[in-house]
């Protein structure tokens, strides 16, 4: 099975693109397949109801050509070059969220399904021979109820199988060591430490290999939007040093499985497989998500032209949320402020300066930060070793898994509105597999930092050769070739903060 290489002369490595045949998740849980297959490990159950997902994930991996030659029988291992007997397996699926407006559907948007989940699972215990661990595991953010979002992404339902039926149970690990609760109000009202990783965290400093070696000069305005009424951030980064915490459990393991969303990012411009690293650390408060002030300052947090409502705001919130005393200060002030800015400040600004953007804490296309953060935290999952050490080479197999059954847009990650596309990539590399979901989104990825500079920069992950040679395969003829097609295929709707900025333009 490859891995990620800065070698010259090779092609672009595969990505399958698959049409699910439903723009539906399956109903029933624990998502058995519907099919009587060789290879599955439960022969004594029954199949399930009618599951395309299942279908889906298992026509793809033969696609991309995983013990081939073994296809059709029950000896099939399509993942016995990523996880061998005895191994650790981390699945990382995107748990982001535990709540949404629009309810289940939202969430179907933001998060991902188990019906996803549960064949890399199968396949998973398939490799591992009844020795090792399969481990789901993520950070989401500091509000989420984590056994709720097992609950509701179907997860709870597989992992209960798994233990009255299966050689090996399939653990569910939350990487964060502490949960905010919000008030009525909104506003954050206590800190709650949590168990974490059982084995512990290791700070891994990536120094001068770090993404924001380029803006060193300016790493006093680097913000997280995990705080909590404190700035910790010069813990981590400075102009010599760029630090991350990383659960053990994840540097002890052999193999991981990323399985991302389809979905827009207000702040990236996409929420995919590169972007899905974001929840290998527990300490967010350490991950810059902004710089403080507008681009002519060395920040990105506000444009240039911004709205003076906009400015102040984005100021008044830095200066809250970035010191102890904000606490207070919000829990007294913050709802009169707020009820006040929409009733009185924002439609007068509105009037006078209709035209001038009003994106807060990087919430637009300029946002020069997230991009480095997401590179950063990639280039710690394959190459640090089990002591936080960065390597030369990959240190734990990889396999890239891209959820677009239901996907997101308009307002991602936290609040996307669903859109039926039907739709799931694979592939071993991660930038090529966003390359390829980036273009069946609509957009163009020279225009999305985190895609342009992860193909341009010297990086451990730099994919070789160029877009429009990653070879496809796939169960519809017309995706093939998508970097030479004139369609804009979904046109997924981008946030506000990029309409207009990181479409596709014939």
């Amino acid at each position: 099975m490859p891995s990620p290489s800065t070698s010259s002369g090779q092609r672009p490595p595969a990505v399958a693109l698959w049409d699910v045949g439903a723009r539906r998740y399956p109903d029933a849980p624990p998502y058995h397949p519907s099919e009587p297959y060789p290879e599955y490990p439960f022969p004594r159950v029954a199949p399930g109801p009618e599951n395309p997902v299942y279908r889906a994930v298992r026509e793809m991996l033969h696609g991309l050509g995983m013990d081939a030659n073994a296809f059709g029988t029950a000896g099939w291992n399509p993942l016995g070059g990523l996880v061998q007997p005895g191994n650790t397996v981390i699945l990382k699926p995107n748990f982001v969220v535990s709540e949404h407006p629009l309810g289940r559907a939202g969430i179907e948007a933001a998060v991902v399904h188990a019906s996803v989940l549960r064949p890399l699972a199968d396949y998973a215990l398939i490799a591992l021979q009844g020795r090792g661990r399969i481990i789901v595991a993520d950070s989401p953010i500091k509000e989420v109820d984590f056994q709720r979002i097992l609950e509701q992404s179907g997860i709870s339902a597989v992992k209960a199988f798994y233990d009255q039926h299966a050689p090996l149970p399939l653990e569910a690990l939350d990487f964060r060591d502490a949960y905010v609760e919000r008030d009525e109000a909104g506003f954050m009202a206590e800190l709650q430490a949590l168990p974490g990783d059982p084995q512990g965290y290791t700070l891994v400093d990536l120094e001068q290999r770090s993404m924001f070696q380029d803006v060193a000069p300016h790493w006093r305005r680097l913000r997280s939007t995990a705080v909590y009424y404190e700035n910790v951030m010069e813990a981590f980064h400075d102009d010599q040093h760029n630090v991350y915490s990383i659960p053990n459990t994840l540097l002890r393991a052999d193999a991981v499985i990323s399985v991302a969303k389809l979905k827009t990012h207000r702040k990236g411009g996409v929420t995919l497989s590169l972007k899905n690293a974001v929840g290998i650390t527990n300490e967010k408060r350490g991950l810059p998500h902004h710089r403080v002030g507008a681009p002519r300052e060395g920040g990105d947090a506000v444009a240039n032209d911004a709205r003076l409502d906009a400015r102040l705001e984005d100021s008044f919130r830095d200066f809250m949320l970035s010191r102890p005393a904000g606490r207070m200060g919000l829990r007294v002030l913050g709802a009169p402020l707020r009820t006040a800015a929409a009733r009185l400040v924002k439609p007068l600004f509105r009037r006078l300066a209709p035209e001038q953007p009003v994106f807060l804490e990087g919430d637009w296309y300029g946002n020069d930060t997230v991009w480095r953060m997401a590179l950063d935290l990639n280039h710690l999952l394959l190459y640090a070793d089990q002591a936080g050490q960065l390597q030369e080479s990959p240190q734990r197999r990889y396999l890239s898994v891209v959820d677009g059954v239901i996907a997101g847009e308009g307002e991602g990650p936290l609040f996307p509105t669903p859109k039926g596309c039907g739709i799931l990539l694979v592939g071993q590399h991660p930038v090529a597999v966003d390359l390829v979901a980036a273009r069946l989104m609509g957009y163009d990825w020279r225009k999305i930092p985190m895609l342009r500079e992860a193909i341009s920069r010297p990086w451990p992950l730099r994919m070789e050769g160029e877009p429009g040679a990653i070879p496809v395969h796939t169960n519809r003829a017309e995706w093939r070739a998508p970097f030479q097609s004139s369609d804009r295929f979904f046109s997924i709707r981008p946030s506000a903060g990029w309409r207009g900025h990181i479409e596709l333009s014939f």
